[in-house]
């Protein structure tokens, strides 16, 4: 009886030990994150050689039925914005500014309560969040960087124009019950890379980061292959591109040898 008692015990004491440590596990997780949960329909969108734009189904649950806000922001990466001036009839680069950060992707979701408190523009500026008011690092070597604040609202323009950028923020269907989804648009012109999709609680005027989940845009298929040796050999695409070429132009020359 002794021994069962101890075993008892032990196991009690175990227990109690796991009890402790997932309270102080769960503890350390912010409240934000264990009040909402999202997720994606996919967590990859596969580019092939007829890609022609995608959606994805962003769904979840948040337990206070507060306001909610989804950032999708692609991978950062430089990029060149030149202005264009004609100078004696010709099109020349006059001005450009160099930014080193800039996402290739930005999506903004908000629920119905923002838009109409009037308050997203003032929220989304304080906070920094939405295409149009990123602030991406300008280059040290950027000519005239007093010129950046223009050059980042063309940028903005540009990708907008490509659908790379939501002109407007795209609409979060929130239930009663804590419920909501929303669809989230990839245009044709996606780049690949991993992004990040980013729901918030919106308390206060001020968006809490609640949950985060990847996404990864990639290549499938014959042109996963083509994009993967342009990159990682460009000697070797080259060399076959130069083939390629002469092989056709011999074969266009018997076609017309013959008739």
């Amino acid at each position: 009886m002794g021994a069962f008692a101890n075993a008892g015990r032990a196991r009690m004491a175990a227990l109690a030990l796991a009890a402790a440590s997932a309270t102080a596990a769960l503890s350390a997780v912010p409240a934000a994150a264990r009040e909402i949960a999202a997720d994606l329909s996919s967590h990859r969108i596969e580019i092939t050689a007829g890609f022609d734009g995608a959606e994805l189904l962003l769904y979840g649950h948040d337990e206070h039925r507060a306001d909610v806000m989804v950032i999708v922001r692609g991978p950062e990466q430089p990029v060149e914005v030149r202005k264009k001036e004609r100078v004696a009839g010709i099109w020349v680069n006059r001005q450009e500014v160099r930014f080193e950060d800039a996402p290739v992707f930005y999506f903004v979701g908000v629920t119905d309560g923002l838009r109409a408190g009037g308050t997203l523009d003032s929220v989304l500026e304080e906070t920094g969040l939405g295409a149009r008011f990123l602030n991406p690092k300008v280059s040290s070597d950027t000519p005239n960087p007093r010129l950046a604040g223009e050059f980042r609202d063309a940028l903005v323009e540009l990708r907008s124009r490509r659908l790379l950028y939501a002109a407007e923020p795209g609409r979060i269907a929130m239930r009663p019950d804590g419920l909501f989804r929303v669809t989230i648009p990839f245009p044709a012109a996606t780049p690949v890379g991993v992004y990040k999709v980013t729901v918030y609680h919106v308390v206060d005027g001020w968006p809490i980061a609640g949950a985060i989940t990847p996404l990864e845009v990639h290549k499938a298929g014959f042109g996963a292959f083509v994009f993967k040796v342009a990159h990682e050999e460009p000697f070797l695409y080259g060399l076959i591109a130069i083939l390629v070429a002469l092989g056709a132009g011999w074969l266009g020359g018997q076609a017309f040898r013959r008739t």
